[in-house]
């Protein structure tokens, strides 16, 4: 499980040092809703967040009108920062159940598809009545999408006594947390079961490897990833983009018998060591 809370304007400014240190390992921020409307607060908080190094995904409250529309404003809204988490829509307004379960449904499918043919995780936020109780949204339609479920419930349990993980991806518990960094009065408080921003990628280079001076060696990679190394002058990676794939060249340029660990751009997780011969 993974902690983590969602704010908007309500929250102000927090002070993501300490919300990170606070043991918070992502934040959902609302940015926008509806049409022509960004949350006062988005901008700030999605740079200083990430400037904490604490991952972001964000939300867009959904209302009534164009889909097109919604997604437009989203889309512009977060592009100027780094999104490793989904882009979600909360469908929760009192207004869009004159829809309809199934209008309702095509709807958030449909902003989802968008979101994702943007290069996008999309998710479905919604509480437990209108997901499984009084059921406004076909979950099974959203499911078989591929759409991962974020789900409110608030009672007694929380993640350290009940496990939600066959109802939702993340599970939003309560509403009243508090967290060291936040002054504001009522918290978000949410548990991931997967972790959304980690690195996907493939390599085929697991194994340690030994380098002799004036050779190199190649790694294929596949996906978003950056190849570096853990110590500076033992060797220079270069990367060479290939359709479909990337080669990196390893090129050992320290002395015989030093080494150095092989790991994605900000990870701890070495992939392989790299010894020079």
């Amino acid at each position: 499980m993974i902690k983590g809370i969602d704010i908007a304007h309500f929250q102000g400014n927090p002070n993501f040092a300490k919300v990170k240190a606070a043991g918070i390992r992502f934040v959902m921020l609302k940015a926008t809703e509806g049409v022509n409307y960004i949350d006062p607060c988005f901008k700030t908080n999605a740079a200083a967040a990430t400037a904490a190094g604490l991952p972001i995904g964000v939300y867009h409250f959904l209302r009534a009108g164009s889909v097109a529309d919604q997604v437009r404003d989203c889309l512009a809204a977060i592009k100027p920062y780094k999104i490793t988490w989904p882009v979600a829509v909360d469908v929760e307004h009192a207004e869009l159940l004159a829809l309809g379960r199934d209008k309702l449904t095509d709807m958030v499918l449909d902003f989802c598809a968008r979101i994702k043919a943007a290069g996008y995780q999309p998710m479905v936020y919604s509480n437990y009545n209108w997901l499984y109780g009084s059921k406004m949204l076909d979950v099974d339609r959203i499911k078989a999408a591929g759409i991962p479920i974020w789900m409110a419930w608030y009672s007694n349990a929380t993640p350290d006594n009940t496990d939600r993980s066959s109802l939702c991806d993340m599970w939003q518990y309560a509403s009243d947390g508090k967290v060291d960094g936040i002054t504001s009065n009522g918290l978000d408080m949410d548990v991931a079961y997967r972790d959304f921003g980690a690195l996907k990628y493939t390599i085929d280079t697991t194994t340690d490897v030994e380098i002799a001076l004036g050779d190199c060696y190649t790694a294929k990679t596949t996906g978003d990833i950056q190849l570096v190394a853990g110590t500076p002058g033992v060797a220079q990676i270069i990367r060479c983009i290939q359709q479909g794939y990337t080669l990196w060249h390893i090129v050992p340029i320290g002395k015989p018998g030093q080494d150095v660990g092989i790991y994605p751009q900000g990870s701890t997780s070495r992939l392989f060591k790299v010894k020079i011969k």
